[in-house]
C-alpha cells in the first residue's frame, strides 16, 4: 500500500538548517517539496552556503535532499509562481538571503 501524498508536495519553500556551532556556515535550500515523512522533509532544490557578513554565496547544483526535521530551523513558503531555478541569490549585511 502506498503512502498518501504529502499535502505540501510541489510547494516552493526556503529551508534553513540549525547551526551546530557559531562559526559554521549557514545552509539554506531553495526549491520545491517532494514529500514529507515523520523524520525528513524531502526537497528538490539548490543549496546555498554562506557566513554572516559574506557577500558571496556558494550555490550547489540542484539535487534532491532529505533534511531531518530536527535540523530545520525555519521554513518559509515562497510564492508558487516563483521560478526558483532561474533565481539569482545574494546575502545582505544581516545575513538574509535575497532573490533577484
Amino acid at each position: 500500500m502506498r503512502a498518501a501524498p504529502s499535502p505540501n508536495a510541489g510547494k516552493i519553500v526556503k529551508v534553513r538548517w540549525v547551526k551546530r556551532y557559531r562559526d559554521e556556515a549557514t545552509h539554506v535550500c531553495v526549491g520545491e517539496v517532494v514529500r514529507e515523512t515523520p523524520i525528513y522533509l524531502v526537497m528538490r532544490g539548490a543549496l546555498l552556503n554562506f557566513h554572516k557578513g559574506d557577500n558571496e554565496l556558494d550555490c550547489e547544483n540542484e539535487e534532491v535532499r532529505w533534511i531531518p526535521w530536527q535540523q530545520i530551523a525555519a521554513v518559509t513558503e515562497l510564492p508558487q509562481g516563483m521560478k526558483w531555478r532561474e533565481a539569482k541569490f545574494s546575502v545582505d549585511e544581516t545575513g538574509r538571503v535575497l532573490f533577484r
